[in-house]
């Protein structure tokens, strides 16, 4: 019997190949259902429905594949309207779509037929989502005699985003090509990429990288650059941080700026030693500086939680607001728009995008003070930002934890992730359990004091 493909195979393949590998090795570990629905980005049931609350909606409730599959088949041949959590099947392949729509058009059924659409929390049309929603519709074509021409994914928003299927057709057999490959036994060469930190065997991915010497555990670095660098025969970090100049020269497809760049985070990697390559943008504070992170339960699309480190001189404050619920929210960010208003004057670190992004949207759904509008717009300082282009960590990630720890900085809770606030949060949320609540709000300063301890080090030793 074939092993099953189902459209969470593409997002695992391109997110990480090595992970439908893995999976299937280990005879498809047990996921909970609340890491999966993390990891493909889905929302919990309730906001599902509350987005789908003006269709006639009939829902599959089988939790029996093959059941499901009968009783989703028989709604669309009686022409029901809306089909939440259906399932389709053909021979080994298996689609989940969050929603089936009924449309106007011939089909096997009659003059109707089906299109696809699952809900995510992202605001991005991603291209997994797309790769998810081919797949979808090439099932759909033999259960009902006609491909949709349109797939669909509808956000946490409530905006609906389609795309053409015919534009993803060509690249879609080749992903779905390599994925039975991999589930036929074939082993593919490993490349790791950040989107090996969504796989539950991540850990396993980058020891394979490292032991192997492999190109991709520099940062950033393409695969067409890393094919480049082996087509020269420089084929591992040790030979590239070793190679001379004029090797590099002949490396075809990559500029010489970037091979020496690459070489430099060969080089900081074999040595375990930072690298500065330029000057560093921080700025020289006299006054209050203000460190923030936000913590969010992406499964109910909240920000529950705005931590804030308040530095002044020698004092370092930790302040957190907090929503214990999701109806909250409002009121919370009013509290923390109130609170940073009190230093106008302050820089306001973050590490990433994230904080700005949740800024935005938060205030375009709330609304923002002047005070704190002009703080986002003027005083805002990503960390990460200004260390990428001075900085070379010996780390094949930047991350916030990568880089903190790298310099000697320890969470309480060890290796946790934002995975795990979330979880913590959901558990405080149908448990009433205190403790989770405060694990969420120790893991959340430390972030913070993380953050201020990279800048107080950068400052201390490279400034």
């Amino acid at each position: 019997m074939k092993p099953i493909i189902t459209e969470q195979s593409f997002y695992k393949y391109l997110k990480c190949p090595s992970w439908i590998a893995r999976e299937l090795k280990n005879e498809g570990q047990f996921q909970e259902a609340l890491i999966e629905k993390l990891q493909t980005e889905g929302l919990l049931r309730e906001h599902e429905l509350e987005l789908l609350r003006d269709r006639n909606i009939s829902e599959v409730v089988s939790e029996d594949m093959d059941e499901a599959a009968l009783e989703t088949l028989t709604l669309m041949k009686k022409g029901a309207e809306t089909i939440y959590k259906g399932v389709l099947v053909h021979g080994h392949w298996v689609g989940r779509p969050d929603v089936l729509e009924k449309v106007e058009g011939r089909s096997n059924f009659g003059n109707w037929y089906y299109v696809a659409s699952d809900i995510k929390r992202s605001s991005q049309l991603k291209t997994e989502y797309k790769f998810q929603g081919v797949f979808y519709a090439q099932i759909l074509r033999k259960l009902q005699g006609v491909r949709p021409v349109n797939g669909y994914v509808i956000h946490a928003n409530g905006v609906v985003d389609s795309y053409l299927i015919n534009d993803f057709y060509t690249e879609f057999h080749l992903t779905l090509d390599s994925i039975q490959e991999i589930l036929d036994g074939e082993d593919k060469p490993h490349f790791l990429t950040s989107g090996c930190k969504q796989s539950p065997w991540f850990s396993e991915c980058m020891g394979d990288s490292e032991s192997c010497d492999s190109l991709s555990v520099l940062n950033r670095i393409w695969r067409n650059e890393a094919h480049s660098l082996e087509d020269a025969g420089i084929d591992t970090v040790s030979k590239l941080a070793s190679v001379k100049s004029e090797v590099l020269k002949k490396v075809r497809g990559v500029s010489l700026d970037r091979l020496y760049f690459l070489q430099q985070q060969a080089i900081s990697l074999l040595d375990k030693q930072i690298i500065r390559i330029g000057d560093i943008d921080l700025p020289n504070e006299d006054g209050v500086v203000l460190i923030i992170d936000i913590e969010s339960d992406s499964l109910r699309d909240v920000d529950f939680m705005f931590g804030v480190l308040v530095v002044d001189g020698a004092n370092e404050t930790y302040h957190v607001f907090t929503a214990e619920t999701p109806e909250d929210e409002a009121s919370t960010w009013r509290d923390f728009l109130s609170f940073i208003g009190e230093y106008a004057g302050a820089n306001i670190y973050h590490y990433g995008w994230y904080e700005v992004d949740r800024f935005r949207q938060l205030s375009a759904k709330y609304g923002v003070t002047e005070v704190a509008e002009r703080m986002f717009s003027e005083n805002m300082i990503d960390l990460l930002g200004r260390l990428r282009g001075s900085i070379i960590f010996p780390s094949p990630f930047y991350s916030l934890k990568d880089v903190a720890k790298h310099l000697g900085f320890k969470w309480r809770a060890g290796e946790v992730t934002g995975v795990d606030s979330i979880i913590w949060y959901e558990k405080w949320l149908n448990e009433s359990d205190q403790q989770a609540l405060q694990d969420i709000i120790d893991y959340n300063e430390d972030d913070v004091r993380a953050t201020w301890y990279v800048i107080k080090w950068v400052k201390e030793n490279l400034m």
